[in-house]
């Protein structure tokens, strides 16, 4: 497992440092923070979609059946993938909110946490979405799909933190709120990855072509 993401890393290594220093700088930007962390999801979603449409040009799939990996290693492993950007987007985020507090002379812990979690969890489920699609329609008609997927799940995340700063919600304990939030992901994606095996196992038997 850690082979097969170390090799996705090794792909992807010269586009996403490009892209995490984009990101970055585009965070730290006073006048364009919300852009910046918007960005940052994108960078977490397209990571993994470039990792699978590679490795379908390069037709790795057939030399790694050769190899002792099972093919819920295989699916797994773009899962983590996208789970390791969510996270480097995360404090892509919160870094440069730091930056903006030292230029701008403030800083909003709560704003930043709260545009971090959003972040996170709309990528997290965008990467739910998405990913089945790409194993079921290959990187081309899936790479539509995820595009479509990825602009509905920016502007709800965008929609949704302006609907927060308009109205005043019940407050709901921190503690209370991580674990809903974090039992409906694990929810979404445990069925969202049982989609992307079976279509992974249908696809390699010819099932799609």
């Amino acid at each position: 497992m850690i082979g097969l993401l170390k090799k996705d890393l090794y792909v992807a290594d010269k586009t996403s440092r490009l892209l995490l220093v984009l990101a970055l700088v585009f965070s730290m930007v006073p006048a364009m923070g919300s852009f910046g962390s918007t960005y940052a999801m994108m960078l977490a979603l397209m990571i993994p979609l470039n990792s699978i449409a590679y490795d379908e040009r390069s037709k790795w799939d057939r030399y790694a059946a050769m190899l002792p990996y099972k093919m819920w290693q295989m699916v797994w492993s773009k899962y983590l993938l996208a789970y390791l950007f969510t996270f480097l987007a995360g404090a892509i985020i919160v870094l440069g909110a730091v930056v903006r507090g030292r230029i701008t002379g403030s800083l909003d812990w709560m704003e930043t946490l709260e545009m971090t979690i959003l972040v996170g969890i709309s990528a997290l489920f965008c990467t739910a979405l998405g990913l089945p699609a790409l194993y079921r329609f290959g990187s081309e008609k899936g790479r539509l799909a995820m595009i479509l997927i990825m602009g509905v799940g920016v502007g709800a995340a965008l929609g949704l933190l302006g609907i927060f700063g308009e109205i005043e919600l019940p407050h709901i304990p921190l503690p209370a709120a991580a674990l809903l939030l974090a039992a409906l992901v694990v929810a979404v994606t445990y069925v969202s990855f049982r989609l992307s095996v079976y279509f992974y196992k249908k696809r390699q038997n010819g099932a799609y072509d």
